[in-house]
């Protein structure tokens, strides 16, 4: 039987923060993780006071996060419980009314330090807030789905909303480039719930893509702006799902490839932030 391999094999899951970029932790002790809780609790929901107030703590619980984190089996239970208070905190802060830039930076705050715990706030946030609005706050949405990914929750509720965003469920094409975009960089996919993705995000793509070239001469031009807007996306997260080296050009080439491939088993799948780098080649004379 044919199995669909990602390459290289051997992966491995990192934070979503040094997936981006190595960053040099900084100590926090549990003292000053509950001060800086206090000041958030505060000030994230206080219309009265500017909203950077909020978005500067942030940027320290999100480090204090980081710091604990990386302590593994070392870590006390009291600087568990500051964890735990951390992410819980932060999702509290998708709620706060009227204050976008402290909700904004609370996802992505969630996305950085990708705690499990983080995932259900996060989707109840996207499900009944954000894609709930006719016109959609866009930096919403990317960070939203983003961070969804960073987090790579697989239960089926998460994976059926990004499935129905990334096929076209919101008027905006820009809300399923986004979720595309999510379905390529997710940290860990089974095989089954990959190879649905790539057939589904396949199926909607290739359906805009054969309509702007023929069908009613009406509507052409309406299918050609949607193609156009998740065409980027689409390409690539479908080459990631296949785990292919060449890129996919357009998708009737991704369908070429799909009918050949179908009928395989696919493989569980790491986003390519999440995957073990290839060791630098050794350079001459080195043993």
């Amino acid at each position: 039987m044919a199995y669909l391999r990602l390459l290289p094999v051997l992966l491995v899951l990192v934070t979503f923060a040094s997936a981006q970029e190595a960053e040099e932790l900084t100590p926090y002790s549990v003292v000053e993780v509950e001060s800086y809780l206090k000041v958030f609790k505060d000030t994230y929901k206080d219309r009265k006071l500017p909203e950077e107030d909020a978005v500067a703590v942030l940027e320290d619980l999100r480090k204090a996060y980081l710091f604990l984190n990386s302590k593994g089996e070392e870590i006390s239970k009291d600087e568990e419980g500051a964890k735990r208070d951390i992410v819980k905190y932060v999702a509290k802060g998708l709620k706060a009314r009227k204050r976008p830039l402290v909700t904004l930076e609370c996802a992505n705050v969630l996305g950085q330090i990708a705690d499990p715990e983080g995932a259900k706030p996060l989707l109840q946030w996207m499900d009944r807030v954000v894609l709930d609005m006719k016109s959609v706050n866009t930096q919403w949405v990317e960070y939203g789905f983003r961070s969804m990914a960073a987090i790579g929750a697989d239960d089926s509720q998460t994976i059926d909303l990004v499935r129905s965003y990334a096929t076209g469920k919101h008027v905006d094409p820009a809300v399923a480039s986004h979720a595309i975009a999510a379905a390529g960089n997710w940290r860990h996919l089974k095989g089954r719930t990959r190879k649905e993705l790539f057939e589904k995000i396949l199926g909607y793509v290739g359906g805009l893509y054969s309509n702007s070239k023929g069908g009613d001469p009406k509507k052409r031009g309406s299918f050609e702006k949607k193609f156009k807007a998740v065409e980027e996306a689409a390409m690539k997260t479908l080459t990631e799902l296949a785990g292919v080296d060449e890129p996919f050009k357009n998708p009737p080439e991704a369908q070429s490839w799909w009918k050949d491939n179908k009928k395989a088993k696919w493989e569980d799948y790491v986003g390519p932030a999440y995957r073990k780098k290839d060791a630098e080649p050794k350079k001459e004379g080195d043993t």
